[in-house]
């Protein structure tokens, strides 16, 4: 999944984003689109490989300074949600929380000399879980690989 400041940015710039999802061996295991809210901020849908809705998330700016991400399942129920807020220093940090406001984790976002990102996933304990890199591509759009907590590659997407 394309980071959320990357995210954020593209969608300022476009009505429309598009992620494809992939397994570690390339095989597609979802979608994603997400567009501009009238009014302010963007939603997202998630597809599963069929084209059949998995969920959607709803994206604001708080008052402030940071955004609220709000998650629902395909049946508009709430799954959850995230904060993300600027790190002083440079990067961001999200805490994600289930649908009660109980803390389920967080991850750190920076940048990486030479270009592109990586995020950092983290249980709600504080011990890693996994991490992701992104990278833009060559002609346009950008390529996320994820990793476990050892360092494998479980998988990817593709954003444009």
């Amino acid at each position: 999944m394309m980071t959320l400041m990357a995210v954020m940015i593209a969608i300022a710039a476009n009505a429309q984003y598009n992620t494809n999802y992939y397994n570690q061996y390339g095989g597609s295991i979802g979608s994603s689109t997400t567009r501009s809210n009238y009014g302010g901020g963007y939603t997202t849908n998630y597809y599963n490989q069929y084209g059949g809705s998995t969920g959607s998330a709803t994206t604001r700016s708080n008052y402030g300074g940071g955004t609220t991400t709000n998650y629902y399942d395909q049946y508009g129920g709430s799954t959850g949600s995230a904060t993300t807020r600027s790190n002083y220093g440079g990067g961001y940090t999200t805490n994600y929380y289930d649908k009660y406001g109980g803390s389920t984790g967080s991850s750190t976002t920076r940048s990486n000399y030479g270009g592109g990102t990586t995020t950092n996933y983290y249980d709600k304990y504080g011990g890693s879980i996994g991490s992701s890199t992104t990278r833009e591509n060559y002609g346009g759009g950008t390529t996320t690989t994820y990793y476990d907590a050892y360092g494998n590659n479980i998988g990817s997407s593709n954003d444009w």
